[in-house]
């Protein structure tokens, strides 16, 4: 998942990353999180790239929609991808 921190109202901050992230730690019993670059409708923009393995793709849907609807974004970006997992 591919979540910008640029938003129609500015910036999001760490504090409201990490309260967001909160919710990751909820929904998710593990998950690794990056700073990136991103790149979206031309303007440069720092990102969070969160990767979990699950087979609740629900899950992944319904954390994409929170963030897009918390943080007024014009979307998530998803990758989606079948893998073994021995979990």
């Amino acid at each position: 998942m591919y979540f910008g921190r640029n938003t129609p109202e500015g910036y999001l901050n760490d504090e409201s990353w990490d309260a967001f992230e909160d919710i990751l730690s909820m929904t998710f019993s593990g998950y690794t999180v990056q700073d990136v670059q991103g790149v979206w409708k031309g303007e440069h923009e720092d990102t969070k790239l969160v990767t979990v393995s699950t087979k609740h793709k629900e899950k992944v849907d319904d954390i994409a929609k929170t963030y897009i609807d918390t943080f007024k974004q014009d979307s998530v970006g998803l990758l989606v991808s079948e893998a073994m997992s021995f979990f």
